[in-house]
């Protein structure tokens, strides 16, 4: 049976943070497995005459094909600059009320979204859509009222243990960590199926209170190809960083956990780093990066070609301590064949050995210094880890594989709904 998938998130479709590479590399992946997939995002407001008419579009993928459309000029001009200013007008009074002033980073702003719900609905009906994925807890409430109208099965994909990574950040009160619990347990109780990123996750979220048989293990993973493909090293050259050690971090710098890792590395690793080895040269790429002016430092902004930049590191450093779910970019290190030094919390949810596929230590200090040392010093070290850390990510962590596990599950639950095809035949023929 064709599988029409619609998965729905908060994010908009152009947003280059980990999170949508998951998205992305999940519906690409599985539209190789007879699965039509649908994309349904936030407004995409980037000019004056946007705040009359959404200029968003639904995207399509099939065999790994993208192909984006309109929606029709009724749902396009559903007020979307009235609904994006009362938005911000909410973000505003939550913080006030929940005496929380950092960023909004669970999205409880973004869960009341009427533009969201409408795109969504128009999309399951046109498309005869059979199962609804949303991403994070924010789109919960709009995915809810469609699964109820449509009776389509409900797939919650939780990229993390949301209320974890919540009470790990600064500045963050008990009455938000509060709604935010609520409305991540909600969005568990309403799903059919919930994907979780690993086992650790998965236990954490049965301990809580999921029913055990509906909770999957569907690990982030990597594209192996697109960076274990034979890449020069044009960006050492391009930067005159060739006979430098090139010491690399990469992810959006404006995000709290990256922020600090990043303000770690260049005010107390690399320091302390040069003065044993003068030759170090660090590359931080990603959005929004810090304002710096350091011979040996060089931030890049967000780049299209972020393989190339990989493919030019010697060494990945992952000094995070904040953050939740698995990190993709420990991934996308290991299938360039990368040798690692991360915390312990950068690798959680991982399945990598330390000393063997990976160099880990509790927190960013001497120790931490000491393993980058240790690598820069021992070509075959060096070599060995990156070469276990890519056996395993082809072992454990491609998305051909975990597209195909995902599918699986999908089937699963659509017998669940014997009425789906009857219904959205109805749709299709009133439409």
């Amino acid at each position: 049976m064709m599988i029409n998938l619609c998965i729905c998130a908060n994010l908009m479709l152009e947003d280059h943070s980990g999170g949508m590479n998951r998205i992305l590399n999940l519906a690409k992946n599985v539209s190789t497995h007879k699965v039509n997939v649908y994309l349904v995002g936030r407004s995409q407001i980037k000019s004056p005459f946007s705040i009359l008419i959404d200029n968003g579009k639904y995207t399509q993928i099939n065999n790994g094909i993208a192909k984006e459309y309109l929606y029709p000029i009724g749902i396009r001009f559903f007020f979307p600059g009235f609904i994006k200013f009362t938005q911000e007008f909410l973000r505003k009074i939550l913080r006030i009320l929940t005496f929380t002033f950092s960023p909004d980073l669970f999205g409880l702003s973004d869960v009341i979204d009427p533009c969201l719900f409408v795109k969504l609905f128009f999309v399951c009906k046109k498309e005869r859509i059979n199962i609804i994925q949303f991403e994070f807890p924010a789109p919960s409430i709009s995915s809810f009222l469609v699964k109820k109208l449509l009776r389509i099965p409900l797939v919650y994909d939780a990229h993390n243990i949301e209320i974890d990574r919540v009470k790990s950040m600064d500045n963050v009160s008990i009455i938000y960590f509060t709604l935010a619990k609520v409305i991540e347990t909600f969005s568990c109780k309403i799903a059919d199926l919930v994907f979780v990123v690993s086992e650790r996750d998965k236990e954490r979220m049965v301990s809580s209170g999921v029913l055990e048989h509906k909770v999957k293990t569907i690990p982030n993973s990597v594209e192996i190809s697109k960076f274990s493909r034979g890449l020069t090293n044009k960006i050492k050259v391009q930067y005159k960083l060739e006979k430098k050690i090139v010491l690399l971090f990469h992810g959006p710098l404006d995000y709290p956990p990256n922020k600090e890792a990043a303000n770690i590395l260049t005010n107390k690793l690399l320091p302390n780093i040069l003065k044993r080895h003068s030759n170090v040269h660090l590359l931080l790429v990603g959005r929004n990066p810090p304002r710096i002016s350091h011979p040996n430092i060089t931030t890049t902004g967000f780049v299209e070609n972020l393989p190339d930049y990989v493919a030019a590191a010697d060494i990945a450093l992952v000094p995070l301590l904040k953050g939740g779910g698995t990190r993709i970019k420990i991934l996308e290190y290991m299938a360039a064949g990368k040798a690692v030094v991360s915390t312990v919390k950068g690798a959680e949810g991982l399945d990598l050995q330390n000393g063997k596929d990976i160099l880990l230590t509790e927190y960013p200090d001497s120790k931490f210094i000491d393993l980058v040392t240790q690598l820069i010093e021992d070509n075959s070290l060096r070599e060995n880890i990156g070469l276990n850390a890519q056996r395993k990510a082809v072992s454990l962590y491609s998305w051909k594989e975990t597209g195909e596990k995902a599918v699986q599950e999908y089937n699963k639950i659509i017998p669940n709904s014997k009425r789906i095809q009857r219904t959205s035949t109805k749709i299709k023929e009133a439409y």
